[in-house]
């Protein structure tokens, strides 16, 4: 992946999706895309390996040994996140606010169907409230989609054909009140790997490019 002799401006890190390993995204086309846009960022495909199905112990590793030490060293970070690694993305942001100022999700998964059936019993993200410090990560995650963070990017791509469509709806229903930090490009589209570098380009022009215009003082 990108990296340089002196650190970029932004750190983006990728998570895979389920079934796929750090080479697999290492091994596509998108450092070549973010340079014909003018952009310098480091880049690092991250294999969380989870010792729990739900990733979260790896998650918590990959926040103190990747994401604090790019923060300290002056980075913005941004997770990218495709399918299961968006929601890894999703519950990372939600466990270590602060730590990353942007997140890119393709495709992202919406989760454990039984999760959302109890979120759903209760009437809806909306009238369902959730433990304080939820232990659970799957209504973890579904709890901080209850309000997305404004102090964070969050740029949402899936295609209109994909299997978990509904989820993804519904993740994109709740970044409608803040288009001025949050964004959802919905294309015609499968979750594979067609829609995910279309999506990128996409990325490059609508997310990344509006906070890198303003220079790496700016707010993100």
């Amino acid at each position: 992946m990108a990296r340089h002799a002196a650190p970029a401006p932004v750190r983006l890190c990728w998570l895979p999706g389920a079934a796929m390993r750090a080479e697999d995204i290492a091994a596509q086309p998108w450092g070549a895309a973010l340079a014909a846009h003018g952009f310098a960022a480091d880049m690092d495909a991250i294999d969380l390996e989870p010792e729990r199905l739900d990733g979260a112990d790896a998650i918590d590793r990959c926040a103190g040994e990747v994401l604090r030490p790019a923060r300290e060293a002056g980075q913005r970070v941004w997770l990218a996140g495709i399918s299961l690694g968006g929601w890894q993305s999703v519950l990372c942001a939600a466990r270590h606010p602060g730590l990353v100022d942007g997140l890119c999700l393709f495709s992202p998964y919406p989760g454990d169907r039984l999760a959302w059936r109890r979120i759903a019993q209760a009437g809806g993200l909306d009238a369902w409230t959730p433990e304080p410090h939820e232990s659970d990560p799957a209504l973890a995650v579904w709890a901080w989609w209850r309000r997305p963070p404004r102090s964070l990017r969050v740029w949402l791509g899936y295609g209109s054909a994909d299997r978990f469509g509904d989820g993804m709806d519904r993740m994109a229903e709740r970044l409608q009140g803040a288009p001025d930090r949050h964004a959802v490009h919905r294309i015609d589209a499968d979750h594979d790997w067609a829609c995910w570098h279309r999506l990128w380009g996409d990325f490059l022009h609508h997310g990344l490019a509006p906070w890198h215009a303003r220079g790496p003082g700016a707010s993100a």
